[in-house]
C-alpha cells in the first residue's frame, strides 16, 4: 500500500491537465490580469510618446518620429491630433471592457490583492509582451534613423530646372525699390515668410542663418537672399525691416521684399510657386517651407524645402550655382 501511494504522488499529471489549466486561464481572472496589465503598461507608453520631450537624443528622436506617424503631428508646430491620440488611447480600453463584460464574475476578483499575487506571472506576462513590442518599435525607429542619415549624392544638373524670374517692381525692408533683373550676375537664395509667423518661419530663418554661417567670406560675395513676403496686404517696411533686424540678417545681403500693390505680389508669389493660404478664423497662413536657387543668369536652376535630404542638397547646390558665378562658367551663354 505504501508503494502504491508514492507511485500515486509521483505520478505525470494526466495528458488532459495542460488543457484544463489553459482554460482555467482563459475563463479565469488569469486572462484579464494579464489583459489589465499589458493595458496599463501600454497606457503609460502612450502618455511618454504623448507628453514626453520631442528634442534631441533618443528618447526625443524617438517621441518627435512617433508623433509624426501615429498622431499626424505636426513638426512645425510640435502639435498632434488629439481625435489620433484618442483613438491610440481609447483602442485597447475598449478590448478589456470588453473582456471584463463577458467575465464579469472573475473581473470582480481583480479588486482583490490576492488575485494579482496568485497571478503574478500573468501579470509580469502582460508586462513583458509590451516591453518587447516598445523595444521593437525603438530598434525599428533606430534603424529607420540611421538610414534616413545616409543620403543619396547630389543629383546636380539631373535635377536642375530653368524657370523664368518674373521682373517685377517690388520694395525692399528700406523702401529702396527692387528686381531680380538687379541681381543679374549672383546667385540668389529666395524664400517665402512672413512676420508675424511663428511655426515654420522661424526654421525658415534659422536654416538661411546656418547656411550663411557655413559659406566661405569668397563665396558669400555672390550670394543674395531674398525674403518674398507671404502677407503683402499686412507687411511694410517698416515691419519688415524689424523682422530682418531680429533675425539677424544684414541689408543689404539679405533683402525682404514686397509689392506696393498685393495683387503684384501675389502674381510674383504664384508665378514662383509660393502657396500661402490664409486660415479665415485664425489668420494664419499655411505655406510650404521653400528654398529656390536662382543662378547667375536669371533663372530658376533648384527647388528645395527643409526635407533633411533637401538640406544637404540645398547647400550643394547653392555652392554648385556660386562656383558658376564665381568662375564665370555659367550654363547659359
Amino acid at each position: 500500500m505504501l508503494e502504491l501511494a508514492q507511485a500515486t504522488d509521483v505520478a505525470p499529471v494526466p495528458a488532459g491537465g495542460a488543457v484544463s489549466a489553459a482554460r482555467r486561464f482563459f475563463t479565469g481572472p488569469g486572462l484579464l490580469v494579464f489583459l489589465s496589465s499589458s493595458l496599463l503598461a501600454y497606457e503609460a507608453f502612450l502618455l511618454i510618446t504623448i507628453f514626453g520631450p520631442s528634442g534631441d537624443g533618443p528618447i526625443g528622436s524617438f517621441v518627435r518620429d512617433f508623433q509624426l506617424w501615429c498622431y499626424r503631428g505636426d513638426p512645425r508646430t510640435g502639435g498632434v491630433s488629439w481625435a489620433a491620440v484618442s483613438i491610440m488611447l481609447l483602442e485597447p480600453l475598449f478590448v478589456v471592457i470588453v473582456a471584463l463584460l463577458i467575465w464579469r464574475d472573475a473581473g470582480k476578483s481583480l479588486l482583490k490583492l490576492k488575485t494579482w499575487w496568485r497571478h503574478r506571472r500573468a501579470a509580469w506576462t502582460g508586462l513583458g509582451v509590451v516591453a518587447a513590442a516598445v523595444a521593437g518599435l525603438v530598434w525599428y525607429a533606430a534603424i529607420d534613423s540611421r538610414a534616413a542619415q545616409v543620403l543619396p549624392p547630389f543629383p546636380g544638373d539631373r535635377i536642375r530646372v530653368q524657370l523664368p524670374v518674373p521682373d517685377t517692381s517690388l520694395v525692399d525692408q528700406k523702401g529702396a525699390a527692387f528686381r531680380f533683373a538687379h541681381l543679374h550676375g549672383k546667385v540668389v537664395l529666395v524664400t517665402g515668410v512672413y512676420a508675424a509667423c511663428s511655426t515654420a518661419c522661424p526654421e525658415i530663418f534659422k536654416e538661411l542663418r546656418a547656411v550663411l554661417g557655413e559659406l566661405p567670406a569668397v563665396e558669400r560675395a555672390h550670394l543674395s537672399v531674398v525674403a518674398l513676403s507671404l502677407n503683402p496686404e499686412y507687411e511694410t517696411a517698416e515691419i519688415m525691416d524689424a523682422m530682418a533686424t531680429a533675425q539677424g540678417l544684414s541689408y543689404p545681403e539679405f533683402r525682404y521684399v514686397n509689392a506696393t500693390n498685393p495683387a503684384a505680389m501675389r502674381d510674383v508669389l504664384t508665378r514662383l510657386q509660393f502657396s500661402a493660404t490664409r486660415d479665415p478664423e485664425t489668420g494664419i497662413i499655411d505655406h510650404a517651407n521653400l528654398f529656390q536657387l536662382i543662378d547667375a543668369d536669371g533663372h530658376v536652376a533648384f527647388r528645395f524645402t527643409l526635407d533633411p535630404r533637401h538640406r544637404a542638397w540645398l547647400r550643394e547646390g547653392l555652392l554648385h550655382l556660386l562656383r558658376e558665378a564665381r568662375t564665370g562658367n555659367t550654363r547659359n551663354p
